[in-house]
């Protein structure tokens, strides 16, 4: 029973090998098999039936020694590089037969590599030679078409001649130049040389394709010159000789200079048609379109410009009276404000350069209106110089009419400075009033000290306003500061004003608590303050202060009663001047 089982063992063991060796067998035969299918089609690729007819085809110059160049490398592709693939087969086929399947492998994968180096060296071969095939009958159906384009060239040469102008002689050159790259071509055919032949064709086509926009071009270059640039020559001369009959002056543009210089390059660009050189002549003919547009625009410039004078010259002239008149009048005007007030800021001076400014104006203008009328300079200078002159013109008028607000203003100016000084004067008196009413005990010496200089400030301003000349400045200067100090002393008034009457309502509400002995104490150094030393300010505070002791809030209520009586009053102290 072992005995079986270990024969059995063996017979699996020997079935199993031979399955594999089976499985290895068939696949790398079948890998060869496409390996040689491969091979088989890349050697159906018909390069040396190609070659065999290229051979016959007696091929010459550069087209046989490309010829030459891919046989060999054809040769080398038979010699060496088929051999070893087929080799590379053998050995595969060989160490398969004797189950040697690595071997087998290494023969099979050095086989999948030369051929894949090999098929594309063959089919660029084969694509060089066939090119070369088809270059004779791509030449041949390209040469029919250059034939034609040629035809169509030389007809159209020879039924419009007339619109080509001197360009004529040097298109017929060119063609014939062409005829003898025709003959090149139809040489190098017959002699084989394809290559070559197909380079001479090209530049043909490129001759052509040159000449075919040159015949294009030269007959709209051609009317060109002679229905616009020579009618506008004729234009610009027949305008010119006009505006110098009418008495035009042109002063930087000498115009028939330039007319005679556009001539001059129109020349040279028929120069340049006549040897066909369209891009020469297009430059000529661009810079002589340049020069008759500046041409056409100094002559409309200087048109225009006449049109402006003509329109500005009584204007200007008018002008220029007027703001003389005017300055005389600011002269004047200054003079006798002058009488009264003194001028601090030259005034007279500006006035004066005012005057001199415009005679040196008026002089030129008289003198370049004598220029225009003796026809001595242009329209357009003209122009220029009235503009300028209408600014400046504008501007001293502008400046003087500002001069004389301001010297009119000075009278008003004076009346506001009187006008202050009477409601100085009257709140002066107002407080004084105020004060005398009160029946005050007396007023301190920094009140009165400082109600003496405003009065003696007050008086001062009154006194440099009685002056014959007067210093304005100065007076609102001291205006101001007088206004501040009025201010300052209504301020003072009314605070001495409240201080006395909060002391005497202090004290008359103090009388509720006259057995209280702090009371009676602080209500009678009060009366001292008030009565001898005249400070309302202290005694109102001595009175507060007791009082809150002993009724706490009772000064509160003492202000508020007092400030409602003082609303209720007719007379409320004024605050301010203006």
């Amino acid at each position: 029973m072992d005995l079986f089982y270990w024969l059995a063992g063996i017979f699996v063991v020997i079935l199993v090998g031979y399955g594999v060796v089976y499985y290895l067998n068939r696949k790398q035969a079948n890998r060869i098999k496409e390996i040689d299918e491969r091979k088989h089609k890349m050697m159906a690729i018909p390069v040396a039936d190609n070659l065999y007819t290229l051979k016959n085809l007696n091929l010459t110059g550069q087209t046989k020694r490309t010829y030459e160049s891919w046989q060999a490398t054809w040769q080398t592709i038979t010699r060496f590089q088929y051999p070893e693939i087929e080799a590379a087969l053998v050995s595969a086929e060989q160490s398969i037969q004797q189950f040697n399947f690595i071997k087998a492998k290494q023969a099979i994968e050095n086989a999948e590599n030369l051929i894949s180096e090999t098929e594309p060296s063959v089919g660029k071969v084969n694509k060089a030679l066939e090119k070369l095939l088809e270059s004779a009958q791509e030449n041949r159906k390209e040469l029919e078409e250059n034939q034609e384009r040629y035809n169509k060239i030389r007809k159209q040469l020879l039924a419009h001649s007339f619109t080509f102008g001197p360009a004529v002689e040097t298109l017929e050159k060119n063609l014939n130049y062409m005829e003898l790259d025709f003959t090149k071509f139809n040489s190098l055919t017959n002699e084989g040389d394809h290559m070559e032949a197909k380079e001479v064709l090209e530049r043909i086509s490129q001759d052509l394709t040159l000449m075919e926009s040159v015949i294009e071009t030269i007959p709209e270059l051609n009317r060109q010159i002679k229905e616009e640039y020579e009618e506008q020559i004729s234009d610009l001369r027949e305008g010119y000789q006009r505006l110098i009959s009418e008495h035009y002056v042109f002063d930087n543009v000498d115009v028939l200079e330039e007319i005679s210089e556009i001539e001059a390059i129109l020349v040279e660009a028929k120069s340049s048609i006549g040897l066909a050189d369209v891009e020469e002549a297009q430059k000529k003919m661009s810079k002589a379109e340049r020069i008759i547009e500046n041409t056409y625009a100094v002559m409309e410039n200087e048109m225009e410009a006449k049109d402006f004078v003509d329109r500005h010259q009584t204007n200007l002239s008018r002008k220029m009276d007027h703001v003389l008149q005017s300055n005389r009048y600011v002269l004047l005007e200054i003079d006798r404000v002058s009488q009264n007030f003194f001028l601090n800021h030259n005034e007279l001076t500006r006035a004066q350069e005012f005057e001199d400014q415009l005679m040196a104006e008026n002089e030129a203008l008289r003198y370049h209106d004598k220029l225009l009328a003796e026809h001595e300079v242009s329209y357009s200078a003209t122009k220029a110089r009235y503009e300028k002159m209408t600014q400046k013109l504008t501007e001293i008028d502008k400046e003087q009419s500002e001069l004389v607000a301001k010297l009119s203003n000075l009278k008003n100016r004076e009346k506001e400075a009187e006008d202050a000084v009477d409601l100085f004067e009257m709140d002066m008196r107002n407080m004084k009033r105020t004060l005398e009413k009160q029946h005050l005990p007396g007023l301190a010496h920094e009140y009165l000290d400082l109600f003496f200089a405003v009065s003696k400030r007050v008086e001062e301003i009154s006194a440099k306003l009685n002056r014959v000349k007067i210093d304005i400045e100065e007076i609102e200067k001291l205006v101001a500061m007088c206004e501040e100090d009025i201010q300052l002393l209504d301020k003072r008034t009314e605070e001495i004003l409240d201080n006395a009457n909060m002391t005497e309502y202090l004290i008359q509400y103090a009388n509720r608590h006259r057995d209280n002995q702090a009371i009676v104490a602080a209500a009678r150094e009060a009366l001292d303050l008030f009565q001898t030393a005249y400070d309302y300010e202290s005694a109102a505070s001595i009175m507060k202060n007791a009082l809150n002791k002993v009724d706490p809030g009772a000064s509160k209520r003492v202000e508020e009663s007092y400030l409602e009586d003082k609303n209720r009053r007719s007379f409320t102290p004024r605050k301010g001047t203006k």
